[in-house]
């Protein structure tokens, strides 16, 4: 350590609050309530989607937060996102406060710690993995060891040297969002032009262009509902093809189940063949794209499971061709007007079915296809570009937040 820096618990540092419930004893005032929605991935707020609730004038009293408050994320998170964001409150005018899921750290001596200065600590704490191993499961839910939490040692240099610090960074960290922003305008523009060639494709009509629909053209079928407790971890047992497994356009394995060998060949109907594209039926349906993918000769063997449909071409349809059919922008909205289900929004088969689209005669799907298969080579090869720098920029503000606070910086 640095002379001069000085290394306290993060519960001597500041003071925590609980989030508050709605409440129902009068007197009530209208208040924005910070929830777990409004944290960004930068440890930032983002007001656009504040709830405004009528709350105890009580409990407010004690919540109300002020200018500099770092809010906590307690409980809540995912699989992919462990809990523990944290959010710098940088308001000034009217009444906030937040809700259960969340605590307010407020510094006790401000000549001492610079909350701005904290805030970083805090979330670079939270980048570090850190509160991951503070987090244990409630019927779903991941909640933040508060005492773990507060035990954190926060080593922090004299004020003058929190603000350079700080300085520093923000100069840092907003060169870096512009740069983030432009790679993330790229990517979205390399995924625009392959949507307008696709969407151009299944707009148009040339000679010998007839209307169908894809009932009309295909062999579809809905997979079987095979019983998990008799799924096998046998190296020769057969791979289950489900909904988890499909993604935009492509199939993941790493979540493999299996069934077993010896009973495979009692489903001979649900055996997926090279070629075959599959669909998820029962995932939210979401504008950049379905969850679909075709089956190649890696995959295979593999059995189609329960939700999930395979769509075989007829004679005048090509495979390929008919993946980029429920690709496009036309079967998306046409999925996105059918769809049932509150929680879980899924199709019917006769839903897929229903789609009417112009079927080119078979060469002309044939050559559709090969461009289409070209450009979008080109696209993905792209997006890997743009992707690989915008995780180069995310490692590159680790990077100078550990230099930070090693004394590095």
């Amino acid at each position: 350590m640095k002379a001069g820096w000085e290394t306290k618990a993060l519960g001597e540092v500041c003071d925590f609050a609980n989030g508050l419930w709605k409440g129902e004893k009068p007197p009530f005032v209208n208040a924005g309530v910070i929830r777990n929605t409004n944290f960004t991935k930068d440890g930032a707020l983002d007001d656009s989607d504040i709830a405004y609730l009528d709350v105890e004038e009580k409990k407010l009293e004690k919540r109300r937060l002020q200018f500099g408050d770092i809010i906590l994320e307690k409980s809540g998170g995912g699989p992919k996102q462990p809990v523990g964001r944290v959010a710098l409150f940088d308001k000034k005018e009217d009444v906030f406060s937040f809700s259960n899921f969340t605590a307010a750290l407020r510094v006790r001596d401000a000549s001492k710690v610079d909350f701005r200065y904290l805030h970083k600590f805090l979330f670079w704490t939270y980048l570090s993995g850190v509160t991951e191993g503070m987090q244990s499961n409630s019927t779903g839910i991941r909640n933040l060891d508060g005492d773990a939490y507060k035990a954190i040692a926060i080593t922090y240099p004299p004020l003058p040297e929190q603000h350079r610090i700080v300085a520093i960074l923000d100069k840092a960290f907003d060169g870096i969002a512009k740069a983030k922003a432009a790679a993330e305008a790229n990517l979205q523009n390399a995924r625009a032009v392959f949507e307008s060639h696709l969407q151009e494709v299944f707009t148009r009509r040339g000679d010998g262009w007839v209307e169908t629909t894809i009932g009309a053209e295909i062999d579809l079928l809905a997979g079987f509902a095979f019983k998990s407790t008799e799924y096998t971890e046998a190296e020769d047992g057969v791979r289950l093809l489900r909904g988890d497994n499909i993604v935009q356009g492509s199939l993941r394995w790493d979540d493999v189940k299996k069934w077993p060998l010896v009973e495979a060949g009692e489903y001979t109907r649900y055996e997926l063949k090279a070629g075959d594209v599959v669909l998820a039926m029962d995932r939210p349906w979401i504008q950049a794209g379905l969850k679909r993918a075709q089956i190649s000769t890696i995959d295979l063997p593999c059995l189609l499971v329960q939700r999930t449909a395979r769509l075989r071409a007829g004679a005048s349809l090509d495979n390929k061709f008919l993946l980029c059919l429920i690709s496009s922008q036309a079967f998306t909205h046409h999925i996105l007007g059918v769809q049932t289900g509150s929680g879980v929004p899924h199709i019917s088969s006769q839903q897929i079915k229903d789609f009417p689209f112009p079927k080119p005669p078979i060469k002309e799907q044939i050559r559709i296809a090969e461009r289409l298969e070209v450009l979008g080579e080109q696209t993905q090869h792209l997006e890997s570009l743009y992707q690989r720098k915008i995780t180069a920029l995310d490692e590159l503000k680790k990077s100078l937040l550990h230099q930070a606070f090693s004394g590095a910086l």
